[in-house]
């Protein structure tokens, strides 16, 4: 008869950090068919203000991370936006408001556990949201 096995615990061992774990994200690319309008809606619609820009391309500054958009790589095929960006804003209400002035097709404000949101399209289609925290 054999003898039981005898289970040794293993001592706990911290997975090493990811490779990305201490990493900021510093720019969000998004390859644009129509760089004049995506540039007119990002600066002049969003108001986010160019950080460099030359004729393919353009960063605009957040609070965060910044967006890039280029072109010059072709034409862009998409059926339908693959990737969300999210704002988050304080008095979304009025920021909703203000951007219905500038033409900009929101949905309509709506509650959630973890706030209140918004969301709205790009000229190409790219879906973006708005988020305001619980007051």
């Amino acid at each position: 008869m054999a003898a039981p096995a005898i289970r040794v615990p293993m001592p706990f061992v911290k997975p090493s950090p990811g490779p990305l774990e201490a990493a900021s994200l510093e720019t969000i690319f998004l390859y644009v068919n129509d760089f004049p309008k995506m540039r007119q809606f990002y600066h002049e619609t969003l108001g986010l203000p160019i950080g460099y820009e030359n004729p393919n391309y353009a960063d605009f500054k957040t609070n965060g991370a910044r967006i890039a958009i280029h072109t010059g790589r072709g034409t862009v095929r998409r059926r339908e936006s693959h990737w969300f960006m999210e704002f988050r804003v304080r008095g979304i209400d009025g920021v909703v408001a203000r951007l219905r002035r500038k033409g900009v097709r929101c949905s309509r404000v709506r509650k959630e556990s973890f706030g209140r949101i918004s969301s709205f399209l790009d000229p190409e289609g790219n879906l973006i949201g708005l988020e305001e925290a619980p007051s």
